[in-house]
């Protein structure tokens, strides 16, 4: 038992003047030398400390070991997602918007509700593949499943079909096809779609906003998608051709020009169907080579453009960060790879009007751009992922288009472009996002009709259910780990003397891939 005393016992007046009381009865000795009134000393007072306390007993719920992870998942998956995957582009750009309410369900926005769950089946579906965490990723193509249905609902209602969260979702959806896609080409599916809604919504009015800030980064997808498919893109129509670029610094006017030739190229495209072929009479083929060749001139304008604008950059601020001194910095070398990604497919639409006694020569040039490509990737800066949403989409295409060109891993230019994505991406960019053009030349289903909008995408995303699928295709993932990479080295060369009549560098012919 743990007991202490109380208070003094002396008297009142005692205690008052704070001085010792004698504690007499009934009187003290200072009250009675002064004459005071004594009420005498108090009797003792105890604190008993000991007071009873219940029994513990046993939890019924004892504290697990490891603590659940499902409380925290969305939030580590939506971090992780921002983190790695296409910083600073649309997908940062939603989850702005989706933050700014939470990730809980109780949103009352209907648009804000999608593009949430969106962007959760987006994060779980590509923090679980890159983790190989079955279960989160099954979850993510289950969402991703919902999402398409949701969808074709708010498609359906005229006040939802051309939002911005409506739009921002189907580039969330388009993005789930790039990195971890769910079946042959589903990626062409949404394009088309997202093309339909801005066709339907039309241009932006206002040179400011989150709206030129949202077709930044899917502008060049589009118009990619576009020219693989073989068909005229929106953005080769005056009115899109006019919306203004984001930025207007040097290297974004010379990135909106290339663009411009880049969607202007998706009508020449066209006429590379096979039902086309048979249309065209030899004018046609005359008119279209002519016009290549002008966008050939026009894109040889814009490279020595380039090359003035990185020089310049040199003289005033070269980063440490890049051992090739030709190249400025992160956002001039986005610029060289654009540059490289539109010559390469150029050269392909010159390449099939042209004679087949330039065939090899035309593909030993597309070769030398698609390594040029590698280079860019190879910098130091690229390894960081920094830049803008821009910068990381052109980033996936001119790697997709150099896959393509460089043979994928049966050549030592795509082995090496293997290992330059391994560092600048941690291996995620998917290069079988899309098949080769031969096998889009069928009529397809779009995932959403302009006019009445709607989806023909199928609603079971599982990945269980796709693999055991016979129509599903397992996609080849640029990953080194998973390779046996036999290191090689092939020359680069910046492009310095051209032909004019093409804009064709003459040096270029003499880089080939063994």
């Amino acid at each position: 038992m743990v007991s202490r005393a109380g208070r003094s016992k002396g008297c009142s007046n005692c205690r008052q003047r704070r001085v010792k009381c004698d504690e007499n009865r009934p009187i003290c000795n200072r009250c009675k030398k002064r004459n005071l009134t004594c009420d005498g000393p108090k009797d003792s007072t105890w604190i008993s400390l000991n007071h009873d306390r219940p029994p513990l007993s046993r939890s019924h719920n004892p504290i697990p070991a490891e603590l659940s992870f499902i409380a925290f998942e969305d939030d580590i998956c939506v971090s992780y997602t921002r983190k790695h995957l296409m910083r600073g582009g649309c997908v940062e750009v939603a989850c702005d918007l989706v933050q700014r309410v939470g990730l809980s369900s109780d949103v009352l926005d209907p648009g804000l509700s999608l593009l949430r769950d969106a962007i959760l089946s987006l994060s779980a579906a590509f923090y679980g593949n890159q983790h190989r965490q079955g279960a989160i990723t099954n979850r993510g193509y289950k969402t991703y499943g919902k999402v398409l249905g949701q969808l074709n609902t708010h498609l359906a209602q005229p006040l939802l079909q051309t939002t911005n969260e409506t739009i921002m979702t189907a580039i969330t959806c388009m993005i789930v096809e790039i990195f971890v896609p769910t079946g042959p080409n589903n990626f062409f599916k949404h394009v088309q779609g997202i093309e339909a809604i801005l066709a339907a919504r039309g241009p932006p009015t206002s040179p400011l906003g989150a709206d030129l800030s949202m077709l930044g980064g899917v502008r060049i997808l589009c118009i990619v998608g576009a020219i693989v498919q073989r068909r005229p893109s929106i953005w080769a129509q005056e009115e899109w051709k006019s919306v203004p670029p984001l930025c207007t610094d040097e290297g974004s006017l010379i990135r909106h020009e290339i663009l411009l030739i880049l969607a202007d190229c998706t009508v020449l495209r066209k006429g590379l169907n096979h039902a086309s072929l048979y249309e065209h009479t030899e004018e046609d083929y005359s008119q279209t080579i002519v016009r290549a060749r002008e966008y050939l001139d026009r894109l040889n304008a814009l490279y020595f453009r380039w090359e003035q604008h990185n020089a310049s950059i040199l003289g005033e601020m070269a980063s440490p960060n890049f051992q090739d001194p030709t190249i400025a910095n992160h956002a001039s070398a986005t610029t060289y790879m654009l540059y490289n990604g539109a010559y390469i497919c150029l050269l392909r639409i010159v390449s099939a009007y042209s004679p087949s006694t330039e065939t090899l020569s035309l593909q030993s040039l597309q070769v030398a751009a698609a390594l040029r490509i590698v280079k860019c990737l190879e910098l130091k800066a690229y390894e960081k992922r920094e830049g803008s949403g821009e910068s990381n989409t052109i980033g996936f295409v001119a790697t997709k288009v150099a896959w393509e060109t460089l043979g994928g891993f049966s050549s030592p230019g795509g082995r090496r472009l293997s290992r330059a994505v391994k560092a600048a991406a941690n291996g995620v960019f998917a290069v079988g996002a899309w098949d080769e053009p031969e096998e889009l030349l069928e009529p397809r289903a779009s995932l959403y009709a302009a006019g009445n909008i709607r989806t023909a995408a199928p609603l079971v995303h599982e990945q269980s259910v796709m693999a055991s699928s016979p129509n599903y295709k397992v996609f080849e993932l640029i990953n080194i780990g998973e390779k046996n990479i036999v290191v090689d080295t092939v020359p680069f060369d910046l492009p310095r003397e051209r032909d004019r009549s093409m804009g064709i560098p003459k040096n270029s012919s003499q880089i080939s891939v063994a």
